[in-house]
């Protein structure tokens, strides 16, 4: 007599297959089947949320991140320093007319700024300097001592960085040559000698930015500037170079000035002067990073 296997078809038992098991399985177990259900749910979801935050902080919060650098980077330092904030620099040339072994550093860390640093013989940073022409980027510094005043790259203007009473009194540097390859620049030194900290600050507008930014759109603060300068210096005397007074600064300079968005802002090391390093502009050369 044959013997009747009580198995069926491959993996059944007792007539059921696996999957028919796992479906009796989960008909009984509908909670556990929830659960499980959740769980991958929010898994996906946490996953999703991690990547969109990543993405949101990779295109925004890298401008807090950078702005705190700036900030505690400072003249006189050592090359070593700003290396090890901003990498090593893209660009070291000499410092043409710097009267000694000094050494143009530039950095660019990011395309939206660039930072130069003169330095010694002994790599002692002489000058600091950023530049940048993007009006979404806008670094904070301190000038003066005791972080008297304030400037903001790309949201001030020449006009407004200096309280009134004291705007009054600056000079003026100016300069556009006469040909394609000479610099276009304008910008105010401070120094206060004891009160700033025997430093000097400057800040202004640099070439190296293809446009000038203005508090009124569709103002051009270069075009400006251009128009106003050649007008004005053959008035002055060859040994005053390109510095106006600030008497010599009439209603028409004024009103450029509250149009000119800066977009550059140095300071020097201890007892240092300014104008030794930059008799004609502040800032990167346009001609060295071309």
């Amino acid at each position: 007599m044959a013997v009747e296997d009580s198995e069926g078809p491959e993996g059944a038992v007792g007539g059921e297959t696996a999957g028919e098991r796992f479906s009796t399985f989960t008909k009984r177990n509908i909670l556990l089947v929830s659960v499980f259900f959740l769980s991958n749910l929010l898994t996906a979801v946490s996953t999703l949320v991690t990547a969109v935050t990543v993405l949101r902080e990779s295109r925004t919060d890298w401008h807090a991140a950078e702005y705190r650098k700036l900030s505690q980077l400072r003249a006189g330092y050592t090359l070593e320093k700003f290396q090890q904030e901003l990498g090593p620099p893209v660009f070291r040339t000499a410092l043409e007319g710097g009267g000694g072994p000094f050494v143009r550093n530039v950095y660019r860390p990011r395309e939206q700024y660039w930072v130069e640093v003169i330095s010694d013989k002994n790599n002692a940073a002489m000058t600091y300097a950023v530049t940048t022409c993007d009006p979404a980027f806008r670094p904070e510094f301190f000038y003066g001592g005791a972080r008297k005043g304030r400037v903001v790259l790309n949201e001030n203007t020449l006009s407004d960085v200096l309280p009134p009473e004291e705007q009054r009194e600056e000079s003026l540097k100016v300069y556009f040559g006469y040909t394609a390859g000479s610099p276009g620049v304008v910008f105010q030194v401070y120094d206060r000698g004891a009160a700033s900290a025997y430093r000097q600050f400057a800040w202004g507008l640099n070439e190296v930015c293809p446009t000038w930014h203005s508090k009124t759109p569709g103002y051009d603060p270069l075009v400006s500037w251009a128009g106003w300068y050649q007008k004005h210096q053959g008035q002055k005397k060859p040994s005053a170079g390109h510095s106006f007074l600030a008497e010599e600064l009439n209603e028409g300079a004024r009103l450029i000035m509250a149009e000119s968005v800066v977009n550059t802002y140095a300071e020097s090391a201890v007892d240092k002067t300014l104008l030794t390093f930059y008799p004609k502009q502040i800032g990167v050369n346009r001609l060295v990073v071309q």
